[in-house]
């Protein structure tokens, strides 16, 4: 039986002006599974993720690694759930790259020798050896989301939450991110409207909208489901409508060979 890591059980949450961000959201994440949280625009996606590491508390239970969220179990908990924030610039507020990554192994009072190990270790995994010294301010948005992401994963923890990491970046770098992804063997999270990257990433997909799961089930499923996207403000990713238009001409291809095959050993 697979070992649960998150269990979310009838979250609800409203922000100060009333406006209801959550309605009695359900979802389960198994250990080493990555999963995908899709939706339109204003579906509370973000805000979801906010509460996997008690960023924003809710009416409802949110369990981690068996755990229920708690003031008492707070600080352990952030330190299994690693979350990597939509812009890199909310993450970034130290004067070097170094300073940055290091901040949290600091914060858990790690020897000098080891967190120096880990964030070497960690930039050169990146592709980032060398930007120690550089100031994040001076960096690209894709480095930026790098160096975010480096913050993170330097605290070596059990579950990876990703807000959006593929927004606005150019065709290239973002499949450069994918790529990274596909190497980090932890259970994640992922929400996004990239869906090509869903589909290359994830084997489960939630699919919110107006604060509440309308669907829940495998990749293949959700995303190959034209209707139930397009109702909810998204589309079947270009991967797959190309590969099934690749499959209809080779479909169609064998046809004509077939009549052509029969055709001549008629004669």
């Amino acid at each position: 039986m697979n070992e649960k890591v998150i269990e979310v059980e009838n979250l609800n949450f409203s922000y100060p002006d009333k406006t209801i961000a959550l309605r009695n959201m359900n979802f389960s994440v198994s250990r080493g599974e990555s999963l995908a949280i899709i939706g339109p625009n204003g579906a509370g996606k973000s805000t979801l993720l906010l509460h996997l590491n008690g960023v924003l508390r809710g009416e409802g239970t949110v369990r981690v690694l068996g755990e229920k969220i708690s003031k008492e179990n707070l600080k352990r908990i952030r330190e299994k759930v690693g979350m990597v924030f939509q812009d890199p610039n909310d993450q970034l507020f130290m004067p070097t790259v170094f300073d940055d990554v290091a901040f949290g192994p600091l914060n858990l009072c790690l020897e000098r020798e080891e967190i120096e190990k880990r964030v070497d270790s960690i930039l050169k995994e990146l592709g980032l050896e060398g930007y120690g010294k550089k100031s994040p301010s001076h960096l690209s948005l894709g480095e930026k989301k790098k160096v975010s992401l480096a913050t993170v994963l330097v605290l070596e923890p059990e579950i990876l939450v990703l807000d959006e990491p593929t927004i606005s970046l150019d065709p290239g770098t973002r499949r450069i991110f994918i790529d990274i992804f596909k190497d980090i063997k932890k259970t994640k999270l992922i929400a996004t409207h990239d869906l090509d990257l869903v589909s290359q990433l994830c084997s489960k997909v939630v699919l919110m909208d107006k604060g509440t799961v309308i669907a829940e089930g495998s990749c293949r499923d959700i995303l190959r489901n034209k209707k139930l996207l397009e109702d909810h403000s998204l589309e079947v990713p270009a991967s797959l409508v190309l590969n099934g238009l690749k499959r209809q001409e080779l479909k169609e291809k064998n046809r004509l060979s077939f009549s052509l095959w029969r055709k001549m050993t008629a004669r």
